[in-house]
């Protein structure tokens, strides 16, 4: 409870003095000509506003993954979640399988969890927020109809997303099955473990 009250005092600290600014995140460009460091430098303008959002109903992955690790240096480049820009943390558990990016035979372990935070671009270069979305390695006894995976996500205002874990999430994720269902960063933001 202490860990979530400090963490909750740290975001509003962030937000107290960057509010303000966060309403402001415009992209500097056309997404389409975004460089990986203008994706950052807008990232860090939208973050702080992102985890009010999500934060605000105290679900309790969305007060743990503020301690993950990036496995991505920026947002990575619109793709499969419906043209969203995707940053992408993996905890403790999980990371040093993750962040090898392996393509065949890979076996996350039981315990690893993934959180994806998502916005897009406007054609005007406003940002709009998106979903936090989450992936949980839970086993195939308790998922087996989706290799072992739980999926859940949580509005930008926190509130929880209606995910439909094997019709829509898991029928993408299919299409990588020698990476145990995971879609990873784009190559050019990949962070390595090693």
């Amino acid at each position: 409870m202490m860990k979530n009250t400090v963490k909750l005092l740290t975001a509003a600290l962030l937000l107290s003095t960057s509010s303000a600014y966060a309403a402001d995140c415009k992209a500097p460009k056309a997404a389409a000509d975004m460089s990986v460091e203008d994706l950052s430098t807008l990232y860090e303008c939208l973050r702080p506003s992102l985890l009010e959002g999500y934060q605000k109903k105290e679900n309790e992955l969305a007060m743990a993954y503020t301690d993950w690790k990036a496995a991505s240096s920026a947002p990575q480049a619109p793709g499969m979640h419906s043209g969203q820009y995707l940053m992408t943390y993996v905890n403790d558990e999980g990371y040093d399988a993750y962040t090898q990016y392996a393509t065949s035979d890979v076996a996350m372990p039981v315990g690893t969890q993934i959180a994806k935070e998502a916005f897009t671009i406007k054609a005007n270069g406003s940002v709009k927020k998106g979903p936090l979305l989450f992936m949980e390695k839970v086993g195939m006894d308790a998922a087996p109809d989706t290799g072992g995976w739980k999926y859940s996500g949580l509005k930008p205002k926190g509130k929880k997303l209606k995910v439909d874990e094997k019709g829509f999430c898991h029928a993408c994720h299919q299409a990588w099955p020698g990476q145990d269902y995971l879609g990873y960063p784009v190559q050019k933001v990949r962070i390595s473990a090693n």
